[in-house]
């Protein structure tokens, strides 16, 4: 849904959920404002969708070696690369590296770009530590939390 802060004016568009029953709350969202696209990782199906929101439409994606009924390797926190135009999906639980944690880079069409594994981030997923990813687009450099909250991983992409 799309709300308006000026008018209170609200548009609703439809979810993507290709799941089985209940799958595909959303975990987190991150917009490329210059061209409006937002990337929404899902929990419950371990998909990500991309909308375009002046109009609504978009498309999905599974992550890398999951299927429609898979939890553990959901998608949480994204962040946005707007000079490259790229979205960062953090996997908490790994469904590429074996274990640990990774990052997922998709572009805006919704195709996987690469995966990059070896973080361990597994314990910053939870209250009081939440899981956060943070780019320096310019640079291609970025950092999540882990294996702690007061810690931090960099990684280049």
């Amino acid at each position: 849904m799309l709300v308006n802060l000026t008018t209170g004016k609200t548009r609703e568009f439809k979810q993507f959920n290709n799941g089985f029953y209940g799958a595909g709350y959303v975990n987190g969202l991150a917009v490329d404002s210059n061209t409006g696209i937002a990337c929404i990782p899902t929990n419950l199906n371990s998909q990500v969708a991309f909308y375009k929101l002046s109009n609504g439409t978009g498309v999905w994606a599974q992550l890398p070696n999951t299927d429609s009924g898979d939890e553990l390797n959901s998608g949480y926190v994204v962040a946005n690369d707007p000079q490259h135009r790229l979205f960062l999906v953090t996997q908490p639980y790994t469904s590429t590296g074996g274990s640990g944690s990774s990052i997922d880079v998709y572009d805006e069409t919704g195709n996987l770009i690469e995966t990059i594994n070896g973080f361990n981030s597994e314990n910053a997923n939870y209250p009081p530590n939440v899981l956060k990813i943070v780019v320096n687009p310019s640079l291609r450099i970025g950092w999540v939390n882990g294996p702690n909250g007061n810690q931090l991983q960099q990684f280049f992409y």
